[in-house]
């Protein structure tokens, strides 16, 4: 690995030579390569991420291009997730991209996370989220929820069983039954920025500090120190789940 092209991120001392190769041997999964999953895909490969997977089962679409900052006009039509690895394998060579052009389902959500030290959300559905959180409690891989809306966005790194789960906050949450939601178009790129940070983050060792706010049109950022729930259906001890581990 070269790692003169690193060479302004190893200048961290948050990351460092060490934490910089440390990077390089990490998986990453993104689910979903709409306006959040292309901008964290092109991130994670530019930042030196070893191996970035990214699932999607749908095509480019004209209302894509207004939030992302990878497709373009002439990939109307084509498969998210082929454009995502086509146009960055080039970037970084040296991580592997691989598209996974496959439809989520609760009987292949635990395998197409096998493997990953780390999840990325790049969906626009509680359900799926669910399906990510489920799989990821089962098997033991942080993630990171990230989900935008009008001009607010919000991110959440996930421990199972250390911290809040998504379950725990769902029911806070809604979940719109508009196709088209609307979305200032430069509010995904910045949430995938800062989703992303988390996972660069989580896979350093740092543990997340609970659910942020951005607010992006009135420039107001919250961080909320989420409780775990105790009657949690996912991550409560009393369903059967692991003991609570302590931070």
């Amino acid at each position: 690995m070269n790692l003169d092209r690193y060479t302004r991120q190893i200048l961290l001392k948050e990351i460092g030579t060490e934490g910089q190769e440390l990077l390089a041997r990490k998986h990453a999964i993104i689910i979903g390569g709409g306006g959040l999953g292309s901008n964290s895909a092109s991130l994670l490969v530019r930042m030196g991420i070893g191996s970035v997977d990214i699932v999607d089962f749908d095509v480019v679409d004209l209302t894509n291009l207004h939030r992302t900052t990878v497709f373009t006009e002439k990939d109307v039509g084509k498969s998210k997730a082929v454009v995502l690895q086509q146009k960055l394998r080039p970037v970084n060579t040296a991580v592997n991209v691989k598209a996974r052009n496959q439809k989520i389902t609760s009987k292949n959500i635990a395998r197409l996370m096998k493997g990953a030290d780390i999840v990325l959300d790049g969906t626009d559905s509680i359900q799926l989220r669910l399906l990510i959180n489920d799989a990821a409690l089962m098997h033991h891989i942080p993630w990171i929820y990230a989900g935008v809306s009008e001009t607010i966005g919000m991110v959440m790194g996930i421990l199972p069983m250390i911290t809040p789960c998504f379950q725990c906050i769902a029911q806070n949450l809604q979940d719109s039954q508009q196709k088209e939601l609307p979305i200032l178009g430069s509010l995904p790129a910045i949430i995938a920025a800062i989703q992303c940070t988390e996972a660069i983050k989580i896979l350093l060792g740092v543990k997340p500090k609970g659910l942020l706010i951005y607010d992006v049109w009135n420039q107001c950022f919250e961080t909320m120190n989420v409780k775990r729930n105790p009657k949690c259906p996912s991550c409560s001890t009393k369903n059967g789940n692991p003991k609570d581990e302590k931070p």
